[in-house]
């Protein structure tokens, strides 16, 4: 058998430059994609978007505030918070505790004291049993035609097995408490006396979002007349397909959507073709179709954009820090309320940094991230003209965490009731804690007039009706 030539390069192997300077340029392209790679493994929540419990035990800590040097714990002059006695008259059961026969230091009798009485009051809870009742549908039989009748039930009444306060409950646990169904499941049957399989808690799910259809829909149609709407998106599992959650928040109410789609379509569907308010996101593309005079750019992601150009060797890497520094001295500015004309100065360094930076020719990455910011100049300074406008995106932000959290613990959705009923649910909950609402309490009310077929109640405060009625 002929032996291969043992000269005869290996399968899948480059073929090497024949001059020098075919080597320089092939080192060159080698060292720019190993300065790419090792910025994509060094990503963390500093310089990029990625959230803090995604940093690795390697990654640098934020410097910490200087300590004061004071105690722990309430520092001197400060009144303290105290628990206010319920009124006698809110008292459960009062019982009165007789002091001593003798004293205990000399013997001698206590007589009774005409002082004020000392008041210990203790708080319990009831014992939770369900109440259980049962509607006997009695049957007719028609004297024409035989046909059987049925009572129909009383108004009112669900024609599933959880009325409307276990509905509530089953949704709000998931919605506001992050629980998963098996959790919910076991809350019912432990502490509420109510057992129930993980498809009726599922079902019930189904119901509290038919419940919730209507005051989220009016919702979202309300916030397009809002001023300023942030807007924010994440991923969102939904069986074996990532899809993405869309959050717009304005200062009263937040909607969520989720979309199989990152794109403009999705986004405008969320915000609106040509929405009326001023939106406050981050530089994503899928915000590209905004007017920049309409739109507010996210300085704390910027921040983590100049972070990241910092880091990098050369041209690029001075200006980075050149520009990381105009960064943090606006926030400063910021917190001393310096008026629009103060930054002045600040734009003109900024964007002659920005102009260097996309006309260098070192880095790529650096040149293309210039150029962006660039294009959308005026979108960076909304805040300065506007003063509803923020000049971060941190509303949308907060928004976003509870929904990130029960994304950890639930995993994904596996339908498409199971879908509408997270827009839906944590719409409300979001939208009642920013009114300082009890989501509890609404989402019984909404329930209970989607069973009794009423109007159903309004995520929307009364003084946003007053500027667009209905």
């Amino acid at each position: 058998m002929r032996k291969s030539d043992s000269t005869q390069a290996p399968a899948g192997r480059l073929d090497l430059p024949e001059t020098v300077e075919a080597c320089h340029g092939m080192i060159r392209q080698l060292m720019d994609r190993l300065a790419a790679l090792e910025e994509r493994v060094n990503l963390n929540s500093r310089n990029s978007s990625k959230p803090p419990s995604s940093d690795g035990p390697g990654t640098p800590t934020r410097p910490g505030r200087a300590k004061s040097g004071k105690p722990l714990g309430g520092q001197p002059g400060h009144k303290g918070s105290f628990r206010a006695m319920v009124p006698q008259t809110d008292v459960s059961h009062l019982i009165e505790c007789l002091p001593p026969a003798q004293c205990d230091a000399c013997g001698s009798s206590v007589e009774p004291d005409g002082d004020k009485p000392m008041r210990h009051q203790v708080f319990e809870l009831p014992e939770v049993k369900p109440i259980v009742s049962e509607y006997v549908r009695l049957r007719g039989i028609c004297s024409g035609c035989g046909r059987k009748h049925h009572a129909a039930l009383p108004a009112g009444v669900p024609s599933g097995q959880l009325g409307p306060r276990a509905l509530a409950l089953v949704g709000t646990l998931a919605g506001q408490f992050h629980l998963t169904q098996r959790k919910v499941q076991a809350v019912l049957s432990h502490i509420m006396g109510v057992h129930f399989s993980l498809g009726a808690v599922s079902q019930a799910h189904g119901l509290v979002s038919q419940a919730l259809d209507k005051p989220v829909a009016q919702l979202h149609a309300e916030l397009q007349h809002a001023p300023v709407c942030h807007a924010d998106e994440t991923r969102h599992q939904s069986h074996k397909h990532t899809m993405w959650m869309w959050v717009l928040v304005s200062d009263w109410g937040v909607r969520f959507r989720i979309d199989p789609s990152r794109g403009q379509l999705a986004a405008k569907l969320i915000l609106g073709n040509r929405p009326g308010f001023v939106t406050v996101s981050d530089r994503y593309a899928g915000y590209n179709h905004l007017v920049p005079e309409q739109r507010q750019v996210c300085w704390a992601h910027l921040l983590r954009d100049f972070e990241r150009i910092a880091a990098r060797s050369g041209l690029g890497g001075r200006i980075g820090k050149r520009l990381l520094g105009y960064g943090c001295l606006l926030f400063r500015w910021r917190e001393q309320q310096k008026d629009a004309r103060h930054f002045t100065w600040l734009q003109k360094r900024l964007r002659a940094q920005l102009e260097l930076g996309s006309t260098q020719t070192q880095c790529c990455r650096t040149a293309n991230t210039c150029a962006n910011l660039l294009k959308m100049w005026p979108a960076l300074w909304t805040f300065l003209h506007n003063p509803l406008v923020p000049p971060t995106n941190n509303a949308a932000e907060r928004a976003l965490r509870d929904y990130v959290i029960k994304r950890k613990l639930s995993y994904c959705t596996r339908s498409k009731r199971g879908m509408d009923f997270t827009e839906r649910i944590f719409s409300t909950v979001q939208t009642c804690k920013m009114q300082t609402r009890v989501a509890y309490e609404f989402i019984h009310t909404a329930v209970q007039s989607w069973i009794g077929g009423i109007r159903p109640p309004s995520l929307v405060p009364e003084h946003i009706h007053l500027y667009h009625p209905a």
